[in-house]
Order: structure tokens, then C-alpha cells, then sequence
């Protein structure tokens, strides 16, 4: 992108006030889609297999199936999320959960890793860490959430249980986010389309805790579309780290996205049910949480199952732009880098 202000017109520049009055966007589960799901739970287990040992072939769910796939247009080439919910959480353990998202998700894409273990699903859940750490993930605090991008086409968050208070899901559209500053802050631009690094806490593929990426651009046009990449904690420590801290004028720039993205206006709500499961595209959502509070019970604490999905059909990105961890695009966590 060359910095000149442009509108950009387009399915997945929506605003809340669209999404809050009208809910194509949430999927109910039917009872086929349920009978389906439990006779592929029956064939994969009959079959001795266990995530990540098996794909969308092995879990066969014929019409439910199609359904997916419709949903997978509509993460890459419509409004960028979708909600299914209806799944009976309480009717099963959480082993036989883990199957039934994983072959929910491997007719989505392809799972990439999370963290140097290998850890392709990963709990979401409060284990006590410190979110002001510089080189704390937020997905093991019970923080609030800067709007950030994950590293990946595609982010799904099963709930499983939910917080005793707080923990609210908050998604905003980035290509109203662009128009938004195109009309309103173009000073911004040249700073967003440049981009900035990112901090790789020690999960690069040195395993350096002062390995960062090269610049990134916050919003990226390649291949027909407008692509965005976000996550303020990781680019200012990484400006940090290189010694050259960010300007006010660049500090500015990520507050007003981040400003957007809160804002009544752009910002779309919910409040995960047990057994609910997100979608979002990483590259047309900017998603946040607000912070939570747990129950004392460990048995009661909240818990979401996390995918980072490589969409089967998602869009052609610029040369660098999916490179978040210095092993190519879309490469995901290098594992056994600790």
C-alpha cells in the first residue's frame, strides 16, 4: 500500500451495529450436525485415534461437512468470523471435546504450532502469570487483552467453561479500523503500512529472548485483498529490545487502532456459552478480551480449548507479511527450539 487514503469496500468492513441486529453469524448446531459429530467421535475412537492423529477425512460428517466449508468462505471471503454453538459440553469428557474440536477444525485448515513445545491445541486458561512480563503470553494470564491478530489465517476458541466474571470476547472488523483511520488520521498511514517488528520471546527459531522479526506491516494490500497484523505488547517490546523505542507520533497510531477497536461503534460482544466455538480470520478480526475473574474451585476455573489454523483455501499474502516467526509464512511456532 502507497499511503494514499482510499475507502475500502468489502463484506468484512462491517460495523457492531450490523452484527448485533442481525445473527447470521451464529451457527446453530441441529440435531443432525450433533448425531453426525457422535458417529465420527465413534469411527476415530473405533480406529484408535486421538488429535492430532487424524484429518478430515478420518472424521467424516457428511452434510455438517458442507456446512464447514461454507463457513470457511465465509472466514476468507465474507464477514471474517462465524460462532457455532449448541455443542452439549456436559455430555462428554473433555478428551472426547478435544476430538470433536479437532475434527471440527482439520476441515477448516490446517492446525499449526502454538509454543516451542508442539502444542497444536493449547488451554486458554488463568495459571497465575504475570501479563506485564515482558515475555509472558496473555493466553496463561487472566489479563485484559490488547486488540491483536494471532499469528495464523485463522484463530478458534472452544469455551468449556467460562469465568466467574469477565473474560468477554471483543471482535472488530480491521478493514473499518482502516477506513476509519484513512478518513479520520492519514498521518497515520505511512507508519501502519511500514509496519513494525515483533517480539518473539524467546519462540523464534534462535530461541533467543532477543529475537525479534523484521518490520511487519499493520495493514498489508496483496493479492486483491487488505490484510492486518496487530499486537501492540509484542511490537513495542521488540522496538524495545532493538534499542529504538517507538516515536510519539508511531505510539499514537497503535493507540488509536486499539481505540477503534474498543469502541461501541466497531466493537462486536460475546459472552461464550459452554460449548461455544469462535472462529475468526486473523486478518480481517482484530479480537481483545476484557479481564476475568475466577471461581476458587480449579474444577469451575474458566477454560477455552485455542486452534491456530492455515485456512485450506486462505488468501495469498506478501512476501514477509505471514513470516511472525522467522521460519516462512505461516510457519507457526518452531517447535523444540526449549
Amino acid at each position: 500500500m502507497d499511503g494514499s487514503v482510499t475507502t475500502i469496500r468489502d463484506t468484512s468492513a462491517w460495523t457492531a451495529d450490523e452484527h448485533r441486529n442481525n445473527t447470521s453469524w451464529l451457527y446453530e448446531l441441529t440435531a443432525s450436525d450433533l448425531a453426525e459429530i457422535d458417529g465420527a467421535v465413534r469411527a476415530v475412537a473405533a480406529a484408535g485415534l486421538v488429535p492430532p492423529n487424524f484429518g478430515p477425512k478420518d472424521f467424516v460428517v457428511p452434510a455438517f461437512g458442507r456446512r464447514l466449508a461454507s463457513l470457511a468462505n465465509e472466514l476468507e471471503n465474507g464477514r471474517g468470523f462465524f460462532l457455532l454453538r449448541g455443542l452439549p459440553i456436559d455430555k462428554y469428557s473433555l478428551d472426547t471435546v478435544k476430538t470433536i474440536y479437532w475434527g471440527i477444525g482439520v476441515h477448516l485448515g490446517k492446525p499449526v504450532y502454538q509454543n516451542t513445545r508442539g502444542d497444536l491445541m493449547t488451554h486458554v486458561a488463568d495459571r497465575g502469570d504475570d501479563y506485564g512480563d515482558v515475555n509472558t503470553r496473555l493466553y496463561t494470564t487472566a489479563a485484559a487483552a490488547n486488540p491483536h491478530n494471532d499469528p495464523s489465517d485463522c484463530v478458534g476458541l472452544l469455551c468449556v467453561r467460562h469465568a466467574a466474571q469477565g473474560g468477554t470476547s471483543m471482535i472488530a472488523s480491521a478493514l473499518s479500523i482502516y477506513n476509519r483511520v484513512a478518513a479520520e488520521h492519514p498521518e497515520y498511514l505511512p507508519i501502519l503500512h511500514k509496519g513494525f517488528p515483533h517480539d518473539l520471546r524467546g519462540e523464534g527459531v534462535t530461541a533467543s529472548l532477543h529475537e525479534t522479526t523484521p518490520d511487519i506491516p499493520v495493514f498489508s494490500a496483496f493479492g486483491g485483498k487488505v490484510s492486518c497484523c496487530l499486537n501492540s505488547k509484542s511490537s513495542r517490546t521488540a522496538r524495545d529490545k532493538q534499542g529504538r523505542p517507538l516515536t510519539a507520533l508511531e505510539s499514537e497510531a497503535i493507540d488509536y487502532i486499539e481505540r477503534l477497536a474498543e469502541s461501541r461503534e466497531l466493537c462486536l460482544t460475546m459472552d461464550f456459552r459452554p460449548g461455544d466455538i469462535q472462529f475468526l480470520n486473523n486478518y480481517a478480526i482484530i479480537h481483545t478480551r476484557t479481564a476475568f475473574r475466577d471461581e476458587p474451585d480449579p474444577d469451575k476455573r474458566r477454560l477455552l480449548l485455542r486452534l491456530w489454523l492455515n485456512l485450506y483455501h486462505g488468501r495469498a499474502l506478501a512476501p514477509g507479511f505471514g513470516d511472525r516467526f522467522n521460519n516462512g509464512s505461516r510457519g507457526g511456532v518452531p517447535a523444540g527450539k526449549q
